[in-house]
């Protein structure tokens, strides 16, 4: 089917006879005023291409066409003018409401193909536009089934508060935290798992996905935090060996018979232990790659005793970089300073107050990577 056209022009004689010259051309619809063409375009739009004389009644062809571009702003706005209006015209091309103007009268030749390339470029924007609604579809797809795979609740667990959150700077993101609840593995502890894949977008998030699926398969099986933490390597660095990605965790196990924390240390940020009682605090990490680097590399465990009222953190570098428009960095000692001073607040409170005391730092800088955080409190 032909793109529509619209001819506008107080001339009845004028519209007559450019209708007759394009004839088999264009699907031409005419109009004799602007307001006349503007109410023809709310009706019957859109139009692919709009063709106006200047000089009219009531309206000019230049206030028309900029009315014409809020209706429709993918409409190609072409007018026709004469020398006394040159400078006008010129000025509106400048302005981008006009895409061209054509000197009056122009010939009937010279006009069709400034109408063919106005429904090439018509075109072009459109299917550009098709295009990015297809891949914005795609994206909110593929957030949906990400946010699925998001743990849906906090822990419930005897003796420990733990809440965890993940905000994202795309429709998808490359961290990812997870909780394995006793009944998951038919053992005497909790999971807790944060990682990061390095960069972002669609890549991430299916990587991500791909560590998220090999974990839970193994951790079907009887083993210690190195071993689990050795299988999603060996596969990951299999699978994406052609590719410049690499994934970076934490995981760790809270030993409920023993009270003990447990961690394996993949390339990932550091936790932070902190004791209100001491008012220590210490870093819990590790010279572990990150996974899908070295797939023979021999991770090990590391352990610390947890007592009533001793927090620790879990997060990704999205925090700690975060940055202000001034250039600073967030940086862990506000961070701490956040744990200090809300440390008898349960744990989504004092979730709640890092990220609220991270958006109002950031502001108005946006966010530039996505920010995982898990707390863990122990009661």
């Amino acid at each position: 089917m032909k793109d529509k056209i619209l001819l506008v022009d107080d001339d009845a004689m004028v519209l007559s006879g450019l209708k007759r010259q394009l004839r088999g051309q264009f699907r031409i619809e005419t109009a004799l005023s602007g307001d006349e063409a503007l109410k023809i375009i709310d009706e019957n739009g859109p139009f692919a291409v709009v063709v106006s004389d200047y000089y009219m009644p009531g309206m000019n062809g230049i206030d028309f066409l900029c009315k014409v571009k809020k209706v429709d702003p993918d409409t190609v706005r072409m007018m026709l003018t004469g020398s006394a209006d040159m400078a006008t015209a010129i000025q509106a091309v400048n302005e981008g409401s006009i895409y061209q103007f054509h000197p009056k009268p122009c010939p009937a030749d010279t006009l069709g193909q400034a109408i063919k390339s106005g429904i090439k470029k018509y075109r072009q924007t459109t299917d550009s536009q098709t295009r990015m609604k297809k891949v914005k579809m795609s994206l909110e797809q593929a957030s949906r089934i990400q946010q699925t795979l998001m743990p849906k609740s906090n822990p419930d667990v005897d003796g420990y508060d733990i809440a965890g959150q993940s905000i994202w700077c795309d429709e998808t993101s490359g961290d990812y935290y997870d909780f394995i609840y006793p009944g998951d593995w038919k053992q005497e502890k909790v999971g807790i798992v944060v990682a990061d894949v390095i960069g972002h977008g669609i890549s991430a998030a299916l990587l991500m996905t791909t560590v998220r699926a090999s974990l839970r398969e193994r951790i079907r099986i009887p083993g210690n935090g190195p071993a689990i933490v050795s299988h999603v390597n060996n596969s990951l660095a299999k699978d994406i060996e052609q590719l410049d990605l690499f994934v970076t965790m934490f995981y760790s196990e809270i030993d409920l018979n023993q009270k003990c924390f447990r961690w394996v240390h993949a390339g990932h940020e550091s936790a932070i232990w902190y004791d209100p009682t001491k008012d220590a605090f210490k870093t819990l990490g590790g010279d572990g790659v990150p996974l899908g680097v070295m797939d023979d590399w021999a991770y090990v465990e590391a352990e610390i005793q947890i007592a009533p009222g001793q927090i620790i953190l879990i997060g990704t570098d999205g925090i700690k970089e975060a940055c202000n428009s001034q250039g600073e960095y967030f940086g862990n000692d506000r961070l701490m300073t956040i744990i200090r001073e809300q440390a008898a607040k349960p744990a989504k409170d004092i979730l709640k107050e890092v990220f609220e005391t991270l958006d109002n730092f950031r502001f108005p800088a946006e966010r530039k990577d996505d920010e995982t955080l898990v707390i863990i409190k122990v009661q």
